[in-house]
């Protein structure tokens, strides 16, 4: 039995926000996209189609504006974001102390000259008070 458009609007008024925008729209039927977009609409919130999101523009800086200890929220808040058009990007963060071993980890190809240069111009905590 194929759900109805009545089905398919109980389902999406029944998620919350967060749940709703983690919704990949693409793979949704003809009728529940319909059904998805007017409830994305009814909430203030974007869909997929209405907005791609701008890239960096050179020389822009990135602001971080929030932190997450679960890469899952984290990605659930970059789609969020990405779906209302605003570019969104996720870092990896790790206490000064430990910058040039975690990046001689994940980037051993990372001469050590540059992994030094990059220990002496990182600011100790201290310096950051």
């Amino acid at each position: 039995m194929a759900a109805s458009q009545s089905d398919f609007q109980k389902y999406f008024s029944g998620l919350s926000d967060i749940a709703l925008l983690e919704v990949e729209r693409k793979d949704l039927v003809e009728g529940a996209k319909i059904v998805y977009d007017h409830e994305m609409t009814r909430r203030g919130l974007a869909t997929e189609t209405e907005v791609s999101a701008p890239e960096l523009s050179d020389g822009e800086e990135l602001v971080n504006v929030v932190e997450f200890e679960s890469a899952a929220d984290a990605e659930r808040a970059q789609a969020q974001l990405k779906k209302s058009n605003i570019p969104a990007f996720i870092a990896v963060a790790v206490p000064t102390a430990f910058a040039k071993q975690a990046i001689g980890l994940l980037d051993p190809g990372v001469p050590d000259e540059e992994l030094a240069a990059l220990a002496e111009s990182t600011p100790t905590p201290e310096e950051d008070l």
